[in-house]
């Protein structure tokens, strides 16, 4: 459907893209790479949520640890300080770099900088969810998890808190909760799913709007008070469709707009019966390059 082809994929951001990891400490752990990740579908309604674990869906950046050192889900080494790694296992972990709710900007800040700001870091936790390439179900999976977690003692590392919902109401009624106390969404994991690579529904995200990926091909000029600033983005989706992004750009952004072929993430509505995103708002440059 034409429809599911906007719904945040970025399976096309990792065609065609392998680390050079170094070889893992244990012959158990093969090195993890970008496209051994797991990607997330957008939750059918239609599905038993009761067949899943919960967990809360965090604005954060996605970090791989691949046995001896964190990378962004792009594959580009992440600088974090040696304190911040020292004790984690020789086994692969997928997880998110987190400051806490509504904290993006300032966590983006602190891990793009190429030397560590090591004050900064203090306050960042890593958030594991996942084994990449790991054995079991995902419910098997999860205790691993925390059985790993539990090993390394380090305060800043947690095993991300999963749970089950009785039906779609408990579902929605989670999610209400989470968005009100300043959360983003839930993520849902098939707790009998085995390890899938790319997009899939083993693993599904539910958020109370819709977001999703677009590469910066263009800048419009602006007109009135924005005379001589940048009024849209024209970017272009997955799919090869081009529109414009013109909510959402702050003062800053349209004096200073992220450069074409830059990668930004935009949240709409719902889509045109053209297939394009509907109010589509910028949210942030995207930390997938």
């Amino acid at each position: 459907m034409r429809s599911e082809t906007l719904l945040d994929r970025r399976r096309w951001l990792f065609a065609g893209i392998a680390l050079q990891v170094p070889k893992a400490a244990s012959a158990a752990a093969p090195p993890a790479t970008a496209a051994d990740l797991v990607l997330a579908n957008v939750w059918d309604p239609r599905r038993d949520p009761a067949r899943c674990l919960v967990s809360e869906k965090y604005d954060g950046v996605r970090a791989l640890w691949d046995g001896t050192g964190l990378r962004h889900r792009s594959g580009r080494p992440l600088a974090a300080p040696a304190w911040f790694t020292a004790g984690l296992p020789a086994e692969p972990l997928d997880g998110e770099l987190w400051m806490g709710r509504r904290r993006f900007d300032r966590l983006s800040a602190v891990v793009r900088r190429h030397t560590p700001d090591d004050a900064g870091w203090r306050s960042v936790r890593y958030l594991v969810f996942e084994l990449p390439n790991g054995a079991g179900t995902f419910a098997e999976r999860a205790a691993r998890i925390a059985t790993l977690v539990a090993a390394t003692r380090l305060a800043h590392v947690e095993a991300v808190a999963q749970r089950r919902v009785a039906d779609p109401g408990a579902l929605q009624r989670l999610l209400d909760a989470t968005v009100a106390a300043g959360g983003e969404g839930l993520m849902l994991h098939d707790a009998a799913a085995p390890y899938v690579r790319g997009r899939s529904d083993a693993l599904s995200k539910l958020k109370p709007y819709l977001d999703a990926e677009a590469v910066v091909v263009g800048h419009r000029g602006g007109r009135g008070r924005l005379a001589g600033e940048v009024g849209a983005l024209v970017v272009r989706a997955p799919d090869g469709r081009t529109f414009r992004v013109g909510s959402g750009l702050g003062d800053a952004l349209r004096r200073d707009p992220p450069p074409l072929g830059s990668v930004v993430t935009y949240r709409y509505r719902d889509l045109t019966p053209g297939g394009l995103p509907r109010f589509a708002t910028l949210l942030r440059r995207a930390e997938a390059m």
